[in-house]
């Protein structure tokens, strides 16, 4: 079978994979790869993809066949070098890996016990290591390093609150929380979650540039809210969702109070490239203006992220068509305008996961690819660097 996105595609097959043996040179260009699973059974939800501690790779983290977890590292070249399955006793892992003191980790849950545990990825051993446990952490969410500080969001299901916590440089012990009262029992819609049954969420925890502000994304107040705190993690203002079928989807924060943002409403998707918030405002998402893109579908993963194109920053916003490819749209840093966009895939179903630029200027790709209608599996997409030019 003939499968063709670009100008070329590998099939690297295996989970003890083997990779097809042409390699791929900078001259060929942008090419996808697909890591299947040779026992056919599996299905995978991408989350994460990262550079390696080493820098000669990159980590890439997944959901598998519900909440359990794999991780898989590739070379620059997008080859596949090793993979490890966690014991089945760590689940649930919160959509995103964290980098602290220069080592890749992993913020994940016990099957039992619903709490939370931090693992260091020993990218040496192909294994992880257990840092701590947090017993009074349950259901997490989500986890961010800002830099200086790296925190956690949870759900507390016996307080119907969600958290935040902040942690010690070493990851070891909580130094600050704060709990946000929701009022009502979500614990359904977090099962559906964390298990891949239901709506994925889009949980978020992000920074101002100026470090004056956290930026939350989580239930709160009957809704699911865009919540600013400040550095001590007290409360400063909200901007409520439409109960749960409305907020945001997406954020990235530009400073000076400017943001650029993806939010949902229903089955519908908005975007803002230079949107104004006001961190002390007690306010309504759908008061936000933005503009709307009735081709993206609003159930899957949108990521908006800084991207540096021609020596100019831009911010990139990637999310997935209703007629399953990828829309990548580039938009001007300061004023918001759209710069350029182009549409990836046609042959393959193809969902938005995440993305990085290389050191070399080009942008990986981390998608869930759909084999034959029915096998959903890793992939990595790659665009040159010339391509992302030629679309500015």
């Amino acid at each position: 079978m003939k499968l063709a996105i670009y100008s070329m595609i590998f099939l690297a097959l295996g989970m003890g994979f083997s990779s097809c043996k042409k390699k791929v040179t900078d001259e060929e260009g942008p090419f996808i790869k697909i890591y299947d699973d040779q026992n056919g059974n599996k299905h995978f939800h991408p989350l994460s993809i990262t550079t390696s501690a080493n820098n000669d790779g990159y980590l890439v983290m997944s959901a598998y066949d519900g909440w359990r977890i794999h991780l898989m590292m590739v070379d620059k070249a997008g080859e596949f070098v090793w993979n490890y399955e966690l014991p089945e006793n760590y689940v649930n892992a919160v959509p995103n890996l964290i980098k602290s003191n220069g080592q890749n980790y992993l913020v994940c849950m016990d099957a039992v016990g619903l709490f939370t545990y931090v693992l260091k990825i020993d990218e040496s051993n192909h294994s992880t290591t257990e840092v701590t446990s947090f017993a009074n952490v349950l259901y997490p969410t989500y986890a961010y390093s800002s830099g200086q500080n790296v925190y956690i969001q949870n759900y507390n299901r016996l307080s119907m609150q969600t958290g935040i916590h902040k942690l010690t440089p070493d990851l070891a012990s909580i130094v600050q929380s704060t709990d946000l009262d929701i009022f009502t029992d979500v614990e359904d819609r977090i099962v559906e979650h964390i298990t891949f049954n239901g709506k994925r969420m889009p949980f978020f925890i992000s920074s101002t540039p100026e470090n004056n502000y956290i930026v939350m994304n989580g239930f709160y107040n009957y809704s699911f809210s865009l919540i600013f705190l400040d550095q001590n993690l007290n409360f400063a203002g909200v901007y409520n969702g439409a109960g749960f079928n409305g907020g945001l989807a997406a954020i990235s924060p530009s400073g000076g109070n400017q943001f650029s943002l993806a939010r949902f409403s229903y089955d519908n998707l908005y975007y803002n490239a230079n949107a104004a918030l006001n961190p002390a405002a007690i306010d309504i998402t759908e008061s936000i203006s933005a503009q709307g893109h009735s081709e993206l579908d609003a159930q899957k993963p949108v990521l908006i992220k800084e991207l540096s194109v021609g020596g100019t920053t831009y911010k990139a916003f990637l999310s997935s068509t209703r007629s399953n490819q990828l829309l990548l749209s580039i938009y001007d840093k300061s004023g918001g305008t759209l710069a350029g966009k182009k549409y990836l895939g046609k042959n393959i179903p193809l969902t938005a996961c995440d993305f990085i630029q290389t050191e070399t200027g080009e942008l990986n790709i981390l998608v869930q690819a759909k084999i034959m209608g029915s096998f959903d599996r890793i992939a990595i997409l790659k665009l040159s660097k010339d391509q992302l030019e030629a679309m500015i």
